[in-house]
């Protein structure tokens, strides 16, 4: 890994840089130079291209056998820059590398994915690489927005939701978003097949499209980011990991008009490796479609722990979704805030705090793939729809555990207009995209092992009469609760259903809870 850039005599070394702006203007840590783009062309004034000048900076710094190019204080336009191994970028405070506006300043480099094949940074097969600092990087996706209009057209039938052809009178509107968007880069960071990755303290901003993508690679710290992206720009995710092992993500913001973090999504093209070992922690998160993703993707994702994390803001809490061969297994989620609302607009999500869903994707054919062993525990969830849990007859869900679970239902502007309905986009059966469902608090079936302790719900009065059940569960197998309180439902003159719904369940065992059921 090449190693963070700190001390007082750097810091000193950095100074002269931004005065001296030779070729090698001095030694860093360990003896490794100093590669100031000024000194190779760079203008900085926010107008030139300085695509050129950077390339040869960092191929210079990689001959060398490695190093830093430094960034001095100025805006620095460019098109596509290619990192190198051994190479370090630092951005110094009051820097900004911004994209340039002109799409043909980013020739496509030679992998595809969802069309995405073009990146303002990108690294294929290098390693030990870093971007760091205390400057910004600038996706400048306001000159690819197209803000009074909304994205495309719907990718479902609204005859299938609660509110029929009213439906679209919410969602075809840009308020907020996605909007529409002109020929724009495919990612902002893109880094392929690379090992030892560390890009910290930098701020990301109004990526355009994805935002930072490790894909296909391993050994990555990403820690200490401020990423900000416009939030009614479709697939400006914050943090997309596919295809990678040993990832740590930690104390970073994020606001994304798109999933805040992902994983295993998006890099079947890209090149080999499983989705595993990957921590996330101490961070923050807002979007407009699932803080946190895991899946769908065509390729196994297992073994991943989210701790101490505050979701707010968001269109959906955590997402976990099997769509075609894909297992995915062992996440550990605890001590997470989860607030939601719905949102206008044809973003995936209906303000779920947690959704886990195994149905067929749209190209999904034979062999089906599982999601199993999920924990959540501890958490405090504010919503405008319940928990769904929702398995398919050839992709059962199992060994899923909430324990130490506070939920509260939320009434807001958009229930009766847009709630009242689920969503499982995408899938194959056009019927499961957007439709309408009663809103329990917690929604089940199709699953073996579902295990249910200490939870406690809250409703706001106001909640319309389709918010009914505590628990629905369904076509389920060996259901465990104890310590289930909705009592709410059974005021007097409030109630609207059954605390614990049960449906074609077998081997259920219920302690400590409330009834009847």
């Amino acid at each position: 890994m090449t190693p963070r850039i700190a001390g007082p005599f750097f810091c000193l070394l950095l100074l002269a840089c931004s005065i001296l702006p030779g070729r090698a203007a001095g030694q860093g840590p360990g003896s490794r130079p100093v590669w100031n783009v000024v000194g190779f062309g760079a203008k900085g004034d926010g107008a030139a291209l300085d695509t050129g000048a950077i390339n040869r900076a960092i191929v210079a710094c990689n001959k060398a056998g490695g190093g830093t190019v430094f960034f001095p204080a100025g805006i620095y336009k460019t098109g596509t820059v290619y990192l190198l191994s051994n190479v370090t970028l630092f951005l110094d405070a009051g820097s900004v590398i911004k994209g340039s506006a002109d799409v043909r300043d980013y020739p496509p480099f030679p992998y595809s994915d969802e069309d995405r094949n073009t990146s303002l940074i990108v690294a294929i097969k290098a390693h030990d690489l870093a971007i760091t600092g205390q400057g910004t990087i600038d996706g400048n996706a306001d000159a690819f927005g197209i803000y009074d209009k909304p994205q495309g057209g719907p990718d479902f039938d609204a005859s299938d939701t609660r509110q029929g052809a009213a439906y679209n009178l919410v969602n075809d509107l840009p308020d907020d978003g996605p909007v529409a968007t002109r020929d724009r880069p495919g990612i902002l960071i893109v880094l392929i097949q690379c090992r030892g990755i560390l890009i910290s303290d930098i701020k990301i901003v109004n990526a355009p499209n994805w935002c930072l993508h490790p894909a296909c690679s391993h050994d990555i710290v990403l820690s200490h980011l401020d990423i900000r992206n416009s939030m009614l720009i479709p697939n400006a995710d914050g943090i997309d990991a596919s295809r990678c092992s040993d990832v740590r993500i930690s104390d970073c913001n994020i606001e994304a008009g798109d999933d805040g973090i992902a994983f295993g999504v998006c890099a079947d093209r890209y090149g080999p490796g499983i989705c595993e070992n990957n921590v996330v922690e101490n961070c923050t998160i807002r979007s407009r479609s699932a803080a946190i993703r895991i899946g769908y993707s065509a390729y196994d994702i297992r073994n991943l722990v989210f701790s101490n994390i505050v979701i707010h803001d968001s269109n959906r809490g955590i997402a976990i979704q099997a769509r075609s061969t894909e297992n995915i297994e062992n996440v550990l989620f605890s001590n997470i805030v989860v607030g939601t609302r719905l949102f206008k607009g044809k973003w995936w999500g209906k303000g779920e705090p947690i959704l886990l869903s195994s149905a067929p994707g749209p190209s999904s054919a034979g062999a089906r793939g599982n999601i199993g062993n999920i924990r959540f525990t501890n958490m405090v969830l504010e919503s405008p729809t319940g928990i769904v849990v929702a398995g398919a007859e050839d992709s059962r869900i199992r060994d899923v555990t909430f324990e130490g679970i506070r939920l509260a239902l939320k009434d807001g502007p958009l229930v009766r207009s847009f709630g009242g309905n689920f969503d499982f986009r995408p899938a194959r059966d056009s019927h499961l995209n957007v439709f309408k469902h009663d809103i329990p608090a917690l929604y089940a079936s199709r699953v073996e092992g579902l295990t249910v302790r200490h939870m406690d719900v809250d409703r706001d009065n106001s909640l319309p009469d389709f918010f009914r059940d505590g628990l629905e569960v369904e076509n389920s197998d060996g259901l465990d609760v104890d310590g289930f309180h909705d009592r709410q439902l059974l005021a007097p003159g409030k109630a609207r259903g059954l605390p614990i719904h049960l449906v074609n369940d077998r081997n259920t065992t219920v302690a400590n809870s409330d009834g009847p059921r």
